[in-house]
């Protein structure tokens, strides 16, 4: 019998069983028939582990044997993201004993296939009526927030509406999601829907919350009824009505299937080397490297270990912004960090961390802090590369950064146009600053428009800080940057009316 356990990716690797294969009797080369389900997540690394056991009593069912009265056989180790980005969708395991000595000749085969319609999206549209008021001057600004219940009994935010001002009555903008993003393609699957009155400090106040599933909120769509909304704390009475104006599920291909088809994902990196990081030899510099890494490699780590695996050759372009600049010394917004213009691509990302440690000892830090100069040199790369003979590709530009940009209106106009290009932008606000200003850039709450009036075409920019206590947490920090990027490479692709390439 063969067992899958999966690991959080965390350093510790606890391994927790995710499914069971059938047993097959009396073999040495078995061939397996029953499948093990595993959620696959883009934006984690996912490490799996398959574990081979020789079971004694064959009849009974595979759920009801204690593993550890069983054999141990054989297991290997691979990311999901490995056997998804085979040929084929298949990979050879070679299998080791429990010593971790490799078994000459001893390997498993493992296939796997996408669920369908699991990229379905769903459009769903909300509005509330008589909410209860939680400001005392004015009226409440509610918001609505979407969580699905994880396997382990918590919730996980899914979708957030915007917030509309002053309103107990309000009608909120469309949302979208894929089926399994909301739902995990079961329609079953319980979902949290809260309502919360905005206030512009973060604690925002519940107004009221209901429990629906996804078949529930079309039934509750067709029959025209709403839902009831409760505050725990009000001892069960009514805090409005959450009413769900329409729903509709349409087929879209997903974004496994793209990426299967030959979509390549290309990474570009670029760093802050503004003065305000603090001097390099400081060892309250945010460039500070001892025998930690920097605050900066950490993200850099976290980032590209997922994004690695789905770049064909591991050619990552790298760049700094802020710094004076060999030979001439004079301040550079955008320059390679392996200080080659004309190719700025190094070698994974243990490329990217050797550039830029090398980079801090041959440059000045200075200023100020333009973003506007290295988006602009990413749409170049993708406007080539997005013409009708050159080979499907998206782009990925990572900005680490340690302060408010000086240049928002420009960057607001860069940001529209790469909206238009297969583009998506993950900003990192590293350190200790305030950096409220960056929502504008973050599509989530509210429409991105240049100063010119012109709308971005859609939503490509995904921002998050990472505080010097969290660096502890930088995977979780990374997974949720990089959680609505498959999202937004469907979205542009679709837009296009752009199948994904058959699969090779």
């Amino acid at each position: 019998m063969a067992v899958i356990f999966a690991s959080d990716g965390a350093k510790s690797k606890d391994w927790g069983e995710v499914g069971r294969t059938d047993t097959v009797a009396n073999s040495l080369s078995p061939q397996f028939h029953k499948t093990v389900r595993v959620r696959y997540s883009f934006e984690r690394l996912q490490p799996m582990r398959l574990v081979i056991f020789d079971v004694d009593d064959v009849k009974k069912e595979s759920s009801k044997i204690k593993l550890n009265h069983q054999d141990f056989l054989a297991h290997g180790e691979f990311l999901l993201s490995s056997l998804l980005m085979a040929p084929g969708r298949q990979l050879t395991l070679p299998l080791a004993n429990k010593h971790g000595r490799q078994l000459p000749g001893c390997v498993a085969v493992l296939s796997a296939e996408e669920l369908p319609n699991t990229n379905a999206v769903v459009q769903l549209t909300l509005g509330a009526s008589k909410l209860e008021n939680k400001d005392t001057w004015g009226k409440s600004d509610p918001f609505v927030r979407i969580s699905k219940l994880r396997h382990n009994g918590e919730w996980a935010p899914v979708l957030k509406t915007e917030v509309v001002d002053n309103n107990l009555n309000p009608m909120w903008r469309p949302l979208q999601a894929s089926m399994s993003q909301l739902c995990g393609c079961d329609e079953n699957r319980r979902l949290l829907l809260e309502v919360f009155d905005h206030d512009i400090d973060g604690s925002h106040d519940l107004i009221g919350r209901c429990e629906a599933s996804l078949h529930q909120l079309k039934a509750a769509a067709a029959q025209g009824h709403g839902l009831l909304l409760i505050n725990p704390k009000k001892q069960g009475m009514s805090s409005g009505t959450l009413l769900v104006k329409d729903i509709t599920v349409t087929p879209r291909p997903s974004f496994l299937e793209y990426i299967s088809g030959g979509i390549e994902l290309n990474f570009i990196v670029s760093v802050d080397y503004t003065a305000s990081n603090g001097d390099p030899r400081d060892p309250n510099s945010l460039h500070h490297y001892s025998q930690r890494p920097t605050m900066y490699e950490d993200a850099i780590s976290a980032v590209g270990r997922v994004l690695e695996h789905y770049d064909h050759d591991k050619q990552f372009a790298a760049y700094g912004f802020g710094a004076a600049v060999p030979p001439t010394g004079s301040v550079s917004h955008c320059f390679p960090l392996n200080g080659n213009p004309s190719n700025p691509e190094v070698a994974g990302v243990r490329g990217i961390l050797d550039a830029y440690r090398n980079t801090l000892s041959t440059v000045r830090l200075s200023g100020p802090t333009l973003f506007a100069p290295i988006i602009n040199v990413a749409a170049q790369v993708c406007a080539i590369a997005s013409q009708p003979s050159s080979r499907p590709k998206y782009y990925v530009l990572l900005i680490l950064t340690d302060g408010c940009i000086m240049d928002m209106d420009h960057t607001l106009q860069a940001v529209v146009k790469a909206s238009e290009l297969p583009l998506s932008l993950l900003i990192v606000g590293v350190g200790s600053e305030d950096f409220s200003a960056m929502e504008k850039l973050d599509g989530d709450k509210k429409q991105i428009k240049a100063p010119n009036g012109q709308k971005a075409a859609r939503d490509c920019v995904q921002f998050c800080q990472l505080r010097p206590h969290q660096r502890d947490t930088v995977e979780s920090l990374a997974a949720k940057l990089l959680a609505e990027l498959p999202g937004q490479l469907v979205e542009y692709f679709h837009h296009l009316k752009r199948m994904p390439p058959p699969t090779p």
